[in-house]
């Protein structure tokens, strides 16, 4: 196992808005916006989970990366189909 492996494996398991968004088939803004909602109602700072990518036109976008716990708070207010997206990717990142 390489160096970069094992430190991967120990990196704590995340999800971004952006994959949230797919899996949830909602426009991406919009899932930002519903975590900004959600971290200000919890009281936690946004920067903790803000993170940036690299977009297909080469500009840098602002993104978030939630851990396992926010992301199914986020998207326990969704549709019982888009949870269940959800839940089953966070289950295959797991493995």
């Amino acid at each position: 196992m390489t160096t970069d492996t094992l430190l991967a494996s120990s990196a704590p398991l995340t999800m971004s808005s952006r994959e949230i968004a797919e899996l949830c088939e909602k426009q991406h803004a919009h899932v930002c916006r519903d975590i900004r909602s959600m971290l200000d109602e919890l009281k936690i700072s946004q920067s903790k989970f803000g993170s940036t990518y690299i977009d297909d036109q080469g500009k840098e976008r602002a993104q978030y990366l939630l851990p396992k716990d926010l992301t199914m708070t986020l998207v326990s207010g969704y549709r019982v189909d888009l949870r269940f997206r959800i839940i089953k990717r966070l289950e295959e990142l797991e493995t």
